[in-house]
């Protein structure tokens, strides 16, 4: 991701040709990035993030509050105007989230994803809504690594380009190459706050079993995406009623 990194042939990777759409081969990928990051200091971990993520050439309003293109120069627009999806870590899901009884915490099960939903302090809730309002309509909760994978996976066979996913930075550090790398989704990276998982330990207990970690997108990132939301509705709009050029009066 970062400028130094090795360029992709288009012709070789869109996930025929070199098999990035098989699960099986994504989870040995994030297997051993997994391992490799995990020997890495916490702060070495996130001073390669911020170089992978090109932070020096994203908006440093949008840096600040965790909302993060990818590549930096993303147009949002592209949400609405071709097929893209959302994901959202399980760990976002309050203790009290209504469908725990039901379907468990760690369970990509989420009524918010039907607009039927009324937990006000739930951020999956209110990054759901958002994303909506940004034309998004596939949405998934992570329970585990293998499972988001392999859904994305299946996205990407049924033509879907881009995807606003929400994760911890340990998460990102690695996943980035699997999604962004090997199955060449583009668009933007949300940071969460919280009780984050900070190495592979904690990392792995969490992909495994509920470890009753509790994580949030914070309200300032929640605020600039409905104002990013509400910024691209209002240019759409103003494309929808623009005349024609060869318009005459």
């Amino acid at each position: 991701m970062s400028s130094g990194s090795p360029k992709r042939d288009p012709k070789k990777t869109n996930g025929r040709e070199c098999g990035c759409h098989d699960p099986a081969k994504l989870a040995m990928v994030s297997d051993y990035l997994k391992r490799t990051v995990s020997e890495r200091p916490y702060a070495f971990i996130l001073e390669s993030l911020n170089e992978r993520l090109e932070l020096d050439k994203v908006d440093k309003k949008l840096a600040s509050v965790g909302v993060i293109p990818v590549p930096p120069g993303f147009d949002l627009r592209k949400f609405a105007d071709e097929k893209s999806v959302a994901f959202v870590p399980y760990c976002c899901k309050p203790f009290d989230c209504p469908s725990n009884a039901e379907n468990g915490r760690k369970s990509n099960r989420c009524q918010a994803i039907e607009s039927q939903c009324e937990h006000m302090l739930c951020s999956i809730g209110r990054f759901i809504a958002v994303a909506k309002k940004l034309g998004i309509k596939e949405f998934h909760v992570i329970e585990s690594d293998t499972g988001l994978f392999k859904w994305l996976a299946q996205k990407k066979s049924e033509g879907y380009e881009h995807t606003i996913g929400v994760a911890c930075e340990f998460a990102v550090s690695y996943a980035l190459e699997v999604i962004h790398g090997q199955l060449g989704f583009d668009g933007i990276v949300v940071t969460i706050n919280g009780d984050k998982c900070k190495n592979k330990d904690e990392y792995a207990e969490s992909d495994e079993t509920d470890r009753d970690r509790l994580t949030f997108i914070d309200e300032w990132t929640i605020i600039t995406l409905e104002d990013l939301a509400n910024q691209v509705a209002q240019e759409n709009g103003k494309d929808n009623h623009r005349e024609p050029a060869n318009h005459k009066t």
